[in-house]
């Protein structure tokens, strides 16, 4: 049986006029080699032409890269929970394709292996870390910080030598408390996405207080309750508020999937929203246009939040600094009708799919 012959390095240097060598520090994409552009563009284009497939266990070799970026999920069940996850991914994954890299997924719960992080790491089969969920309890993650391997964090854990990506959420929080204590809300629930040893659950947690205080009602420490991630966790943290009497008239959700599950809570108890209780989410995921009734909520695009981590990822690859970096969301409430505000503001749509009842709701702190 005939077999294609592999098309190889020395093949490029006889079609492109150069050299083995100069075909292989344009390929491997070697720095300092003051190989002209008119040079580089006529080997790409040599190996494009005769469909040069790159040995990528040969290039690891050459390069000391595996052109591979590992996202690290720091809660081992968040695909399966979590619907913010996903776009996340895709943003990232997004990047990855478009500047030649693959993406690996590995989930370690904090404390499960002492050096899961290093192991990982040290496997070789990755070149930097993102890490979803951080928490500044994981002492796997704050050694791996510590050995000066690139990762990048979302949000933070308050490491000295952290590279992160920060959405600032917690003007968003105040926004969107805000929004219902201007509906004639004083007994507002919260709940958040995740325990507080998360940093952003925690921020979000602040910043709900701090909406309520400046707006002197006086925080109840009996209208806050955890969740865990998942629906059902918001279903849970929901039962329990409305266990303590008496019940709140609005909710606050850590984001859209906890509200989701608060949701049904007061459905199962009788309850209608907005009528009873009025809710806001957080994270506009695409679920929350097709809601019932569909869900008031915080843009906080994630797609747009894993591009970013992942061109930092690449940044610091390539010698750049990163350090504490902000992402530059616009953060709207977007107005549907579990607030029970529908009809109170001016209807401002965007053309993607989940823009039914969808208003647009922007202002200054």
């Amino acid at each position: 049986m005939e077999t294609t012959r592999r098309i190889t390095s020395n093949d490029i240097a006889q079609a492109a006029g150069v050299s083995r060598t100069t075909v292989s520090f344009v390929l491997n994409e070697k720095t300092g080699t003051n190989i002209s552009a008119e040079t580089k563009a006529r080997v790409l284009e040599a190996a494009q032409m005769l469909g040069y497939v790159p040995n990528s266990a040969a290039r690891m070799l050459v390069s000391g890269r595996s052109r591979t970026l590992g996202l690290v999920l720091a809660h081992g069940d968040l695909m399966s929970v979590d619907a913010f996850a996903p776009p996340l991914m895709f943003g990232i994954s997004r990047i990855c394709n478009a500047r030649g890299y693959k993406l690996l997924v590995e989930a370690i719960e904090a404390g499960s292996r002492r050096d899961a992080y290093l192991d990982l790491a040290q496997s070789k089969r990755i070149d930097a870390l993102i890490v979803l969920n951080s928490n500044s309890e994981d002492a796997g993650l704050v050694r791996m910080i510590e050995s000066q391997f690139p990762v990048v964090l979302f949000g933070s854990i308050g490491h000295p030598n952290e590279n992160s990506i920060r959405p600032n959420t917690g003007k968003a929080a105040v926004r969107a408390t805000r929004h219902l204590i201007d509906l004639g809300h004083r007994r507002i629930a919260h709940i958040t996405y995740a325990p507080i040893r998360y940093i952003g659950a925690r921020e979000r947690l602040r910043a709900f207080r701090r909406a309520i205080e400046r707006a002197r009602i006086g925080f109840d420490e009996r209208l806050v309750a955890s969740g865990d991630f998942s629906m059902e966790s918001g279903y849970r943290a929901m039962r329990e508020i409305l266990n303590r009497r008496p019940r709140p008239t609005a909710l606050f959700a850590g984001n859209d999937t906890i509200a989701v599950g608060a949701i049904a809570a007061l459905r199962e108890a009788g309850l209608t929203v907005p009528q009873d209780v009025a809710v806001v989410g957080f994270d506009d995921l695409p679920f929350a246009a097709y809601c019932h009734p569909s869900l008031t909520t915080v843009d906080t695009e994630p797609i747009k939040q894993g591009e970013q981590a992942a061109l930092a990822a690449i940044e610091l690859l390539e010698g750049h600094p990163v350090g504490i970096r902000n992402c530059a969301l616009t953060q709207k409430i977007i107005v549907r009708e579990s607030c029970g505000a529908k009809g109170h503001y001016t209807t401002s749509t965007r053309s993607r799919p989940h823009t039914k009842n969808r208003t647009t709701l922007s202002s200054n702190d």
